[in-house]
């Protein structure tokens, strides 16, 4: 399985004011996570929590890292290690914040990593993305 995504709306069609707000991305597993969506400028200090950093092509989005915030966490692109590089192609920061301990915050970051890592060892997804949101 291979990571992807859709917005809230696919379940919740009849209300627009949260059309972009929310996001599910899925991991290897197949379960799925809800997550807040940010400009990259305007992503509050979340500490700890999990992010999915996105580039927005049209109404595609493509994950370009992924990552969990330091636990002092204070706003500043350094705080997401490695991760910041990819800030620089990031359109969005998707946040999840639902986690109710460590120990299922690092099963949900592992599970959407082993996605995103099946998808970058060349197995595209886009064409699949591109139909689901038609």
């Amino acid at each position: 399985m291979l990571i992807h995504g859709s917005p809230i709306t696919a379940e919740a069609p009849s209300d627009p004011a949260i059309k972009d707000r929310f996001w599910y991305w899925t991991g290897a597993s197949g379960r799925r996570y809800i997550h807040s969506v940010y400009a990259v400028d305007d992503c509050p200090p979340l500490p700890s929590a999990i992010f999915v950093l996105v580039k927005r092509y049209g109404v595609m989005r493509t994950v370009v890292g992924i990552g969990r915030f330091s636990p002092h966490w204070d706003g500043a692109q350094h705080g997401m290690g490695s991760k910041g590089l990819a800030l620089a192609d990031a359109d969005e920061v998707h946040v999840h914040l639902l986690a109710k301990s460590p120990e299922q915050r690092d099963a949900i970051l592992n599970d959407l990593l082993d996605a995103y890592e099946a998808e970058e060892e060349g197995v595209g997804l886009q064409e699949e993305a591109a139909q689901v949101l038609q």
